[in-house]
C-alpha cells in the first residue's frame, strides 16, 4: 500500500504520524493485546493529529469495525477484502497496480507474502473468522517480485504467510508448484542472497523439505520457527491442534539429524482453559528437553466467537501472567545458551544499514560486531556471549 500510494502521485512518506496528512493503520486482532495496541494508536492519532485523514484496515477492521469507530468516529474503516481499493479511496487514481514490492522501506531484509488464510479452526484462534480462505501468490507473481528484490540489493527474503507449508499452485505451463518446489525455484535464482521462513507448522516439515534445507548450504536459512503451543497431549487435544508432542519431537529430531546447528524456535501458550499446573509443567519440561534457541510466549487471550471462549475452567488472569513469566524466564535461559554455543564458530551475518553494528546470522542468532562494516553479508567469528547477546569480529568482508 505504501509503495502504491507513493508511486501514484506527488505525495511523500514521513517518519512521524504527527506530521502526516494521511495516516494508514494496518491492524492485527490475533490477541486482546493486539487490539489494545491498535486502538491506542488510533486514539493517539485522532487526538493529536485531528486534521489527518485516518484510514484503518487489517484484521481488526474486518472483525469489529464498530469498535474502531467508537474510538475514532472520523476514521475510514476498510476491511481486508477491500485493501486494494485504498489508493483510489485516497485520491491516487494513477496509483499503479503493482505485481509485488520492489523495495522495503528502511530495511535490507525483504518480507515477501506468499500465502494467506487458515482453515484449521484451533479452539483459541480468531484468524479463521477473518481470514478463512487459503490463498497463495501465483508462482509467476512471486518469481517476479523475488527477482526484483534480489536485483534491488536485498540479501534476505523472508517468506511470510499463515500456513507457509500449504503453498500450492500451478504455473502457467500447468506444472504443480508445491512448497518445496517453490523453494527450489527461488534458491535457483542468480545472486548472493538467502531465503528465510517466518514460521512453519511441524506437519509441513517433510523429509523433502529437510533435505532441501540441508543441501542448500545456508541459502535456505537453517532457522525454523515451529509452533508447539503446548506439550501436554490433553491440552493439545482441547486446543484442536492436529499433532502430538511425540510427533513434534520426532520431526525436530529429524531436522537436527541433518542440521545440527539449526536455530529452532517455537510459540508457547500459557493459560489455555483448563490447563492445570501439571499440564503447564509438561510444557516447561518439554521446552527444556528440546533445547530451543528461543520462545515466543503468548498468554491465552479469550476471543469472543472462538470455541475456547466458551470452555469452562477459564484460568484466572493472575495465574496466566505468572505462568507466562516463568516461561519467559526459561526463554531467557535458552537464548543465553544459544549465544554461548555459538562462541568460537563462524557465521555469515547480514547487517541492516550503513551505521549498524548489529546483524543476523543464518540461524537467527543476533550478533553485535566490533565495528561497522556497512550493509550486506559479512563473515564473522563469534568471540563471546553475555546473556542472550553474542559478539563477533569481522574475519573477511563480502557484500
Amino acid at each position: 500500500m505504501r509503495e502504491r500510494l507513493l508511486a501514484g502521485g506527488p505525495s511523500e512518506g514521513v517518519e512521524r504520524w504527527s506530521a502526516a496528512d494521511v495516516c494508514l493503520i494496518n491492524t492485527c486482532t490475533v490477541t486482546r493485546e493486539a487490539d489494545r495496541d491498535a486502538l491506542r494508536l488510533i486514539r493517539q492519532i485522532a487526538r493529536r493529529n485531528p486534521g489527518a485523514r485516518l484510514v484503518v484496515t487489517g484484521c481488526l477492521a474486518s472483525r469489529d469495525p464498530e469498535l474502531i469507530l467508537r474510538e475514532a468516529p472520523a476514521a475510514q474503516v476498510v476491511a481486508n477484502k477491500d485493501k486494494d481499493l485504498i489508493p483510489s479511496m485516497l485520491g491516487c487514481q494513477s496509483a499503479p497496480a503493482l505485481a509485488g514490492l520492489s523495495g522495503f522501506h528502511g530495511r535490507s531484509r525483504a518480507f515477501v507474502k506468499i500465502q494467506d488464510g487458515c482453515n484449521m479452526h484451533c479452539a483459541y484462534c480468531i484468524i479463521p473468522s477473518v481470514r478463512s480462505e487459503l490463498s497463495c501468490k501465483p508462482w509467476e507473481s512471486l518469481e517476479a517480485e523475488a527477482a526484483a528484490l534480489v536485483r534491488n540489493g536485498y540479501r534476505e527474503l523472508v517468506l511470510c504467510g499463515i500456513r507457509l507449508g500449504r503453498y500450492l499452485v500451478q504455473d502457467r505451463s500447468g506444472r504443480r508448484v508445491d512448497f518445496v518446489e517453490m523453494l527450489k525455484r527461488l534458491l535457483a535464482f542468480p545472486g548472493d542472497f538467502r531465503v528465510r521462513l517466518s514460521s512453519i507448522e511441524v506437519t509441513d516439515i517433510t523429509d523433502r523439505f529437510i533435505a532441501l534445507m540441508a543441501e542448500s548450504q545456508g541459502k535456505l536459512c537453517p532457522s525454523l520457527h515451529v509452533p508447539i503451543q503446548s506439550a501436554s497431549e490433553a491440552v493439545l487435544k482441547r486446543m484442536g491442534r492436529w499433532y502430538s508432542a511425540a510427533f513434534y519431537a520426532r520431526r525436530a529430531a529429524a531436522v537436527r539429524d541433518r542440521l545440527p546447528r539449526v536455530g529452532l524456535f517455537t510459540d508457547v501458550m500459557a493459560g489455555f482453559p483448563g490447563e492445570t499446573e501439571a499440564e503447564f509443567e509438561e510444557s516447561m519440561a518439554f521446552v527444556r528437553a528440546m533445547g530451543y534457541a528461543g520462545l515466543h510466549v503468548f498468554r491465552y487471550s479469550r476471543r469472543a466467537g472462538t470455541p475456547a471462549s466458551r470452555l469452562k475452567d477459564q484460568v484466572p488472569e493472575p495465574v496466566i501472567l505468572e505462568r507466562a513469566e516463568r516461561m519467559r524466564g526459561l526463554d531467557r535461559e535458552l537464548r543465553s545458551r544459544f549465544a554461548e554455543r555459538a562462541v568460537g564458530s563462524r557465521r555469515r551475518v547480514l547487517l541492516e544499514g550503513e551505521g549498524s553494528e548489529e546483524g543476523l546470522a543464518e540461524d537467527f542468532l543476533a550478533l553485535k560486531l566490533d565495528f561497522r562494516p556497512g550493509p550486506g553479508f559479512h563473515d564473522v567469528l563469534v568471540t563471546s556471549a553475555s546473556g542472550p547477546r553474542a559478539y563477533a569480529c569481522v574475519q573477511g568482508l563480502k557484500s
